[in-house]
Protein backbone atom coordinates (compact mmCIF):
# COMPACT_ATOMS: atom_id res chain seq x y z
CA UNK A 1 0.00 0.00 0.00
CA UNK A 2 2.71 2.40 1.07
CA UNK A 3 4.46 1.89 -2.27
CA UNK A 4 0.92 2.52 -4.12
CA UNK A 5 0.72 5.53 -2.38
CA UNK A 6 4.31 7.14 -3.20
CA UNK A 7 3.70 6.16 -6.43
CA UNK A 8 0.26 7.68 -7.06
CA UNK A 9 1.36 10.64 -5.42
CA UNK A 10 4.36 10.45 -8.04
CA UNK A 11 1.95 10.19 -11.30
CA UNK A 12 0.16 13.20 -9.96
CA UNK A 13 2.77 15.77 -9.46
CA UNK A 14 4.26 14.58 -13.22
CA UNK A 15 0.91 15.17 -14.67
CA UNK A 16 0.91 18.77 -13.16
CA UNK A 17 4.31 19.46 -13.38
CA UNK A 18 4.17 18.37 -17.41
CA UNK A 19 0.29 19.71 -18.27
CA UNK A 20 0.09 22.42 -15.49
CA UNK A 21 -3.10 24.03 -15.86
CA UNK A 22 -3.19 24.80 -19.27
CA UNK A 23 -6.51 26.85 -20.09
CA UNK A 24 -6.56 28.26 -17.19
CA UNK A 25 -7.07 32.26 -16.21
CA UNK A 26 -5.41 33.98 -13.48
CA UNK A 27 -4.05 37.42 -12.86
CA UNK A 28 -0.99 35.04 -10.36
CA UNK A 29 1.97 34.78 -11.99
CA UNK A 30 1.96 31.09 -12.89
CA UNK A 31 4.12 28.33 -11.63
CA UNK A 32 6.36 27.34 -14.26
CA UNK A 33 8.14 23.74 -14.37
CA UNK A 34 10.24 24.62 -17.60
CA UNK A 35 9.68 27.85 -18.59
CA UNK A 36 10.72 27.54 -21.75
CA UNK A 37 12.57 30.57 -21.65
CA UNK A 38 9.75 32.91 -21.81
CA UNK A 39 11.31 35.39 -19.46
CA UNK A 40 14.83 35.73 -21.24
CA UNK A 41 17.01 39.05 -21.23
CA UNK A 42 16.67 41.01 -24.51
CA UNK A 43 17.71 44.74 -25.91
CA UNK A 44 14.40 47.37 -25.79
CA UNK A 45 13.91 48.87 -29.23
CA UNK A 46 14.71 52.30 -29.08
CA UNK A 47 16.86 51.65 -25.86
CA UNK A 48 19.97 52.43 -24.68
CA UNK A 49 22.24 49.19 -24.80
CA UNK A 50 24.77 47.55 -22.62
CA UNK A 51 27.06 46.57 -25.87
CA UNK A 52 27.83 50.10 -25.57
CA UNK A 53 29.95 49.14 -21.99
CA UNK A 54 31.03 45.42 -23.22
CA UNK A 55 31.84 46.16 -26.91
CA UNK A 56 32.79 49.92 -26.77
CA UNK A 57 30.48 50.87 -29.59
CA UNK A 58 29.95 54.17 -28.55
CA UNK A 59 26.54 54.66 -30.35
CA UNK A 60 23.45 53.51 -28.29
CA UNK A 61 22.15 51.05 -30.24
CA UNK A 62 20.29 48.13 -29.02
CA UNK A 63 20.69 46.08 -32.35
CA UNK A 64 24.26 45.95 -34.47
CA UNK A 65 25.00 46.74 -37.62
CA UNK A 66 25.39 43.50 -40.01
CA UNK A 67 29.19 42.63 -40.79
CA UNK A 68 30.62 44.87 -43.44
CA UNK A 69 30.02 42.45 -46.26
CA UNK A 70 26.86 40.52 -45.31
CA UNK A 71 24.58 39.93 -48.14
CA UNK A 72 21.02 39.24 -47.27
CA UNK A 73 19.19 35.92 -48.31
CA UNK A 74 17.88 36.14 -51.48
CA UNK A 75 19.83 39.50 -52.40
CA UNK A 76 21.51 39.74 -55.76
CA UNK A 77 25.14 39.85 -55.52
CA UNK A 78 27.86 41.89 -56.60
CA UNK A 79 27.82 43.94 -60.19
CA UNK A 80 27.56 41.11 -62.43
CA UNK A 81 25.71 41.03 -65.53
CA UNK A 82 23.14 38.72 -64.26
CA UNK A 83 21.70 41.02 -61.79
CA UNK A 84 22.50 44.78 -63.22
CA UNK A 85 22.58 44.06 -66.54
CA UNK A 86 25.64 46.27 -67.14
CA UNK A 87 28.99 45.01 -68.26
CA UNK A 88 31.53 44.18 -65.50
CA UNK A 89 32.85 47.12 -63.73
CA UNK A 90 31.25 49.35 -66.66
CA UNK A 91 28.11 51.63 -67.24
CA UNK A 92 27.28 49.84 -70.55
CA UNK A 93 24.38 47.76 -71.24
CA UNK A 94 25.22 43.99 -71.80
CA UNK A 95 24.06 43.54 -75.87
CA UNK A 96 22.29 39.99 -75.20
CA UNK A 97 20.92 37.91 -72.33
CA UNK A 98 23.63 36.70 -70.30
CA UNK A 99 21.44 33.43 -69.01
CA UNK A 100 20.83 32.68 -72.90
CA UNK A 101 17.61 31.51 -74.49
CA UNK A 102 15.94 28.18 -74.97
CA UNK A 103 12.69 26.58 -74.86
CA UNK A 104 11.99 26.04 -71.45
CA UNK A 105 13.46 30.19 -70.37
CA UNK A 106 10.67 31.51 -73.22
CA UNK A 107 7.73 29.37 -71.54
CA UNK A 108 8.82 31.01 -68.29
CA UNK A 109 9.14 34.17 -69.75
CA UNK A 110 5.30 33.68 -71.66
CA UNK A 111 4.18 32.71 -68.49
CA UNK A 112 6.08 35.60 -66.11
CA UNK A 113 4.98 38.05 -69.08
CA UNK A 114 1.04 37.07 -69.07
CA UNK A 115 0.85 37.58 -65.45
CA UNK A 116 3.48 40.77 -65.11
CA UNK A 117 3.59 42.68 -68.25
CA UNK A 118 0.47 41.48 -70.09
CA UNK A 119 -1.97 43.74 -68.62
CA UNK A 120 -0.12 47.12 -69.66
CA UNK A 121 1.23 45.94 -72.68
CA UNK A 122 -1.04 43.32 -74.32
CA UNK A 123 -0.20 39.41 -74.94
CA UNK A 124 1.38 40.53 -78.15
CA UNK A 125 3.66 43.20 -76.75
CA UNK A 126 1.41 46.29 -79.11
CA UNK A 127 0.86 48.13 -75.72
CA UNK A 128 -3.21 47.23 -75.96
CA UNK A 129 -3.04 45.75 -72.09
CA UNK A 130 -6.20 45.61 -70.03
CA UNK A 131 -5.33 49.03 -68.38
CA UNK A 132 -5.90 51.15 -71.55
CA UNK A 133 -9.25 50.91 -71.32
CA UNK A 134 -8.93 53.22 -68.40
CA UNK A 135 -7.15 56.08 -70.25
CA UNK A 136 -4.11 54.77 -69.31
CA UNK A 137 -1.16 55.12 -72.46
CA UNK A 138 1.47 52.29 -72.28
CA UNK A 139 4.65 51.28 -74.15
CA UNK A 140 4.27 49.56 -77.50
CA UNK A 141 6.79 46.98 -77.48
CA UNK A 142 7.63 46.78 -81.07
CA UNK A 143 8.52 50.57 -81.45
CA UNK A 144 12.17 51.02 -82.98
CA UNK A 145 13.47 52.35 -79.82
CA UNK A 146 13.08 49.01 -77.79
CA UNK A 147 13.66 46.63 -80.56
CA UNK A 148 17.23 48.19 -80.87
CA UNK A 149 17.68 48.88 -77.47
CA UNK A 150 19.92 46.20 -75.34
CA UNK A 151 19.00 43.53 -73.36
CA UNK A 152 20.49 44.63 -70.72
CA UNK A 153 18.79 48.26 -70.70
CA UNK A 154 15.56 46.46 -70.75
CA UNK A 155 16.52 44.56 -68.10
CA UNK A 156 17.07 47.70 -65.69
CA UNK A 157 13.84 49.65 -66.97
CA UNK A 158 11.98 45.88 -65.76
CA UNK A 159 13.96 45.84 -62.54
CA UNK A 160 13.97 49.95 -61.40
CA UNK A 161 11.14 50.93 -63.22
CA UNK A 162 11.13 54.03 -66.09
CA UNK A 163 9.30 57.43 -66.65
CA UNK A 164 8.84 59.05 -63.56
CA UNK A 165 6.81 61.98 -63.72
CA UNK A 166 4.18 64.13 -61.50
CA UNK A 167 0.24 63.68 -62.51
CA UNK A 168 -2.02 66.76 -62.66
CA UNK A 169 -2.79 66.98 -59.13
CA UNK A 170 1.28 67.21 -58.00
CA UNK A 171 1.91 63.58 -57.19
CA UNK A 172 5.01 61.39 -58.35
CA UNK A 173 4.82 58.49 -60.16
CA UNK A 174 6.54 56.14 -62.48
CA UNK A 175 4.48 55.14 -65.18
CA UNK A 176 6.35 52.00 -65.26
CA UNK A 177 6.94 50.24 -61.61
CA UNK A 178 9.95 48.84 -61.08
CA UNK A 179 9.34 44.82 -60.65
CA UNK A 180 12.76 43.62 -58.65
CA UNK A 181 11.32 42.62 -55.88
CA UNK A 182 8.75 40.87 -57.07
CA UNK A 183 10.64 39.37 -59.78
CA UNK A 184 13.48 37.17 -59.44
CA UNK A 185 16.52 38.26 -61.77
CA UNK A 186 15.89 34.43 -63.57
CA UNK A 187 12.72 35.37 -64.36
CA UNK A 188 13.07 38.94 -65.47
CA UNK A 189 15.66 37.49 -68.26
CA UNK A 190 13.18 35.08 -69.59
CA UNK A 191 10.54 37.45 -69.99
CA UNK A 192 13.50 39.91 -71.97
CA UNK A 193 13.67 36.70 -73.94
CA UNK A 194 9.98 36.17 -74.58
CA UNK A 195 9.54 39.95 -75.28
CA UNK A 196 12.45 39.32 -78.28
CA UNK A 197 10.30 36.57 -79.11
CA UNK A 198 7.09 38.68 -79.59
CA UNK A 199 9.48 41.16 -81.12
CA UNK A 200 10.28 39.24 -84.61
CA UNK A 201 6.96 37.22 -84.86
CA UNK A 202 5.96 40.99 -85.65
CA UNK A 203 8.90 42.42 -87.36
CA UNK A 204 11.07 39.41 -88.16
CA UNK A 205 12.39 39.24 -92.17
CA UNK A 206 11.69 36.19 -94.14
CA UNK A 207 15.83 35.81 -94.77
CA UNK A 208 16.31 35.50 -90.85
CA UNK A 209 14.30 32.16 -90.64
CA UNK A 210 16.52 29.40 -90.26
CA UNK A 211 14.16 26.44 -90.59
CA UNK A 212 13.81 25.80 -94.78
CA UNK A 213 9.86 24.17 -94.16
CA UNK A 214 8.95 27.02 -92.05
CA UNK A 215 10.68 29.09 -94.59
CA UNK A 216 8.78 28.10 -97.41
CA UNK A 217 5.18 27.80 -95.15
CA UNK A 218 5.85 31.53 -94.36
CA UNK A 219 6.55 31.96 -98.31
CA UNK A 220 2.87 30.83 -99.41
CA UNK A 221 1.66 32.82 -96.89
CA UNK A 222 2.87 35.61 -98.03
CA UNK A 223 2.00 34.57 -101.59
CA UNK A 224 -1.49 34.01 -100.70
CA UNK A 225 -1.47 30.20 -101.27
Amino acid sequence: MRYFITGFVAVVCLVISTAGFQGSFTRNTPIEVFPDMDRQARVRPQAPSLFDKVLGAGDGRGSRLPVAGSVARGAEIGDQPVNTGRKSGSEDWVEVNPLGVNAGTLERGRERYTIFCAPCHGQAGDGSGIVTQYSLITADLHQHRLVQARDGYLFDVISNGFNATTNAVGIAYSRMPAYKSKISAEDRWAIIGYVRALQYSQLGKLNEVTDSAKKDELQEALNGK
